[in-house]
């Protein structure tokens, strides 16, 4: 075999290779089919890569190029089928499966040529042994870099600017890394073994890039995330005051009670006197609903929560002893008790029969812990995502999944920890914090 021959990597290397970084992405995300029906469908997926790339292999070079695209449709077809996910999700991960094929064949490849030529190792079984060996480090290698940077229950929600710049970077590594195969005269299209190198180099450049542009969208997603937990957590303190001022204001007017007792018995006017009594009879469930928890954070909290269920006919009952919590911020207390309570209301506003409209709220301390339980009534079925966190039912997409979020950071910034959990019609989210 000549040496020109030898630059050109094996078709059925390339089918393998693209097959396994397909395979790659498959298992990090979230998938619409499992077990031996999936294995089944990878099995046939390997033999489409095979016969394909042996067609586009018995084609004139001038059709090169369309080749290639068909087989990025392909490994495109191959994740967005298999993988529950989006069109862009899917467009971004088969580009990023594409640069990684193009290099772990490269790198095969060029191994091979350097026995080959070095070594005179032009054996078919030597090959084949340097392939899966090259293979087995670099897909599983690449796999536990990525899996980190790929959400396997929630989608990636890629931009069609990021799509748009993770193709560019793709486009640009295959066309250095295959100049020579676009245009022969080139400085890179020598039959000399240093093109592979360059290949290679150049495929990993790529990868390198797309690498550089994933943590650059995870590090703006951290700080989005951060910037909207923080806007939660500010609203939360702004309700807090809110209800600070409000709490008085309904003590002034609880005191003011025999006024309007006088005011009753002086009118004459019926519909005058039923306003009277309507107003007279919300100061009375107000002050029912005041807590004495002795936390004053946390009593105007919950008085605020306990007469919004009072007028929504919502039973709630709370044990607390507001005591244990006396060494954790405001702003925390506002994020944990605030943002539980909240989703604990919507959850149980949804059912019409006032009997299903059920909060519990208990705290006390169990041995060198402050227990915090939340539990509310439901008919939902819990599915927790891979943060172990149930998804949002909220139309409010701005800040869906960020109410619990903040309630497991200000659990955790006291070393403590966040669990939910639903058994029978029960929901019930747990706060652990070590005590001081």
């Amino acid at each position: 075999m000549s040496l020109t021959d030898l630059m050109d990597t094996p078709r059925i290397c390339t089918a393998i290779a693209e097959w396994a970084a397909c395979v790659t992405y498959i298992m990090i995300m979230r998938r619409r089919i499992s077990g031996g029906k999936l294995y089944a469908v990878l099995a046939g997926m390997l033999g489409w890569f095979l016969f394909y790339q042996h067609m586009a292999g018995l084609a004139p070079l001038s059709l090169w190029i369309p080749g290639m695209v068909g087989a990025i449709a392909c490994m495109y077809l191959s994740i967005w089928l298999t993988c529950g996910t989006s069109w862009q999700d899917a467009g971004f991960c088969c580009i990023r499966a594409f640069v990684l094929a193009e290099f772990a064949a490269s790198l095969q490849w060029q191994l091979n040529v350097w026995l080959t030529v070095h070594y005179r190792l032009e054996n078919p079984a030597v090959s084949a042994a340097l392939m899966v060996l090259v293979y087995l480090i670099v897909y599983p290698g690449y796999w536990f870099l990525e899996r980190g940077h790929l959400p396997a229950d929630d989608g990636l929600n890629v931009s069609g600017k990021e799509l748009f710049g993770a193709a560019v970077i793709a486009l640009a590594a295959f066309t250095m890394s295959n100049l020579s195969f676009i245009i022969p005269d080139t400085p890179f299209s020598s039959a000399t073994s240093s093109i592979l190198y360059v290949r290679t180099l150049v495929d990993f450049a790529g990868l390198v890039m797309l690498a550089v542009q994933m943590e650059k969208r995870e590090e703006l997603r951290m700080r989005g995330e951060n910037q909207i937990m923080n806007m939660m957590l500010q609203r939360q303190y702004d309700q807090y005051r809110m209800s600070i001022d409000n709490t008085e204001l309904l003590r002034r007017e609880f005191h003011d009670l025999k006024h309007y007792m006088i005011a009753i018995q002086a009118e004459e006017d019926p519909q005058k006197q039923h306003q009277y009594l309507n107003e007279m009879e919300q100061a009375i469930l107000t002050q029912e609903a005041f807590a004495n928890t002795g936390n004053r954070v946390l009593d105007v909290i919950l008085t605020t929560k306990s007469a919004y269920c009072s007028q929504n006919q919502i039973h709630f009952t709370c044990m607390a002893d507001g005591s244990l919590i006396s060494f954790m911020h405001v702003k925390d207390i506002c994020s944990i008790f605030g943002n539980a309570l909240d989703n604990a209301i919507e959850c149980v506003s949804q059912f019409e029969d006032p009997g299903k409209r059920l909060i519990t709220l208990s705290m006390f301390q169990k041995n060198r812990f402050v227990m915090i339980q939340f539990e509310n009534y439901t008919e939902t079925p819990l599915e927790l995502g891979a943060n172990r966190l149930p998804p949002t039912t909220k139309a409010d997409t701005q800040y869906h999944g960020y109410g619990l979020k903040s309630i497991q950071a200000a659990a955790e910034k006291y070393g403590g920890s966040m669990t939910v959990q639903a058994k029978g019609n029960w929901f019930t989210l747990s706060v652990l914090i070590p005590a001081e």
